[in-house]
């Protein structure tokens, strides 16, 4: 069986998991740091023994969800299927995962990215490039992708699709991943 936790463990462990819940259930500025350490069964000071203060502690459950995707597209990359099947499972998976936090789970994470743009930090943001310049090696040594596009042109078409997909419900971008998959492959070749 897995190792033993510790009373340190636990209690980290009970904080991060109280916070994603109410992460899920209600807007960051309703989330008292109160709420967290009554739910977590701590005492606010040894909340802050771990952490900085509430956005601190926001950050780091958003960055941790948000890595446990990136796991993922690592694995789908490092699989054998080809890049266009590669764009979809990942794009899927990606939706996937948005179904899995509440509406309110990806509002706090949008505006937290919103209001404060450093919220993803350098090791997130090279996280996310690393994977599209897997993706874009992927498709440029299957000739999916035109000897005419950069690293640069990849990356930046990836943003705008992004940025776009923002406005829309996760209902509506999963009934269409497969229209957006077909276009973006296409237009790549």
């Amino acid at each position: 069986m897995g190792k033993v936790m510790n009373q340190t463990e636990k209690k980290k462990k009970a904080i991060l998991e109280t916070t994603f819940a109410l992460l899920n259930e209600k807007e960051i500025k309703d989330i008292t740091i109160e709420e967290i350490a009554e739910k977590a069964e701590v005492s606010k000071v040894t909340l802050f023994k771990y952490y900085l203060n509430k956005n601190h502690l926001m950050k780091l459950v958003i960055f941790r969800a948000f890595e446990h995707m990136a796991e993922e597209i690592e694995q789908i990359l490092d699989g054998n299927l080809d890049f266009e099947a590669t764009y979809h499972a990942i794009t899927q998976m990606k939706l996937a995962q948005i179904e899995q936090y509440s509406p309110i789970f990806t509002e706090n994470l949008m505006s937290e990215y919103t209001n404060d743009p450093e919220f993803f930090d350098s090791d997130t943001i090279n996280l996310q490039s690393e994977i599209y310049k897997k993706l874009f090696e992927k498709g440029k040594k299957e000739g999916k992708i035109s000897s005419g596009f950069s690293e640069e042109d990849f990356l930046f078409i990836i943003h705008i699709f992004a940025e776009g997909m923002k406005g829309f419900t996760a209902d509506t971008l999963f009934a269409k991943t497969d229209v957006l998959t077909k276009f973006f492959v296409n237009g790549l070749r």
